[in-house]
């Protein structure tokens, strides 16, 4: 069991909202980016799809397991990726 500190610290990164910001990332040549200081995450504004579901999730993922490396959030992106898109798990445009 956690230690009460480290409950309330992980209640409060949990609790922040993340900023989600659609642009094109050709100059980064990303689909996606993570800024964890922030807890903001930049999608590409052109992907769709599938693309974009598994990217949401890999940036997400950068900032709530900030530990995890590279290949440990990749891996697990494209499972829980692939795992919602088989649930029918799609974006809707706002719009």
């Amino acid at each position: 069991m956690m230690p009460m500190c480290h409950i309330e610290k992980f209640k409060k990164i949990i609790m922040k909202k993340t900023k989600v910001v659609h642009r094109k990332l050709g100059k980064e040549q990303a689909l996606g980016l993570a800024y964890k200081e922030d807890k903001e995450i930049h999608l590409d504004e052109r992907m769709v799809g599938k693309e974009y579901l598994t990217t949401a999730i890999h940036e997400l993922l950068h900032i709530h397991l900030p530990k995890f490396s590279e290949k440990q959030v990749d891996l697990l992106s494209r499972k829980l990726g692939n795992d919602l898109w088989n649930l029918k798990i799609r974006r809707v445009d706002e719009g």
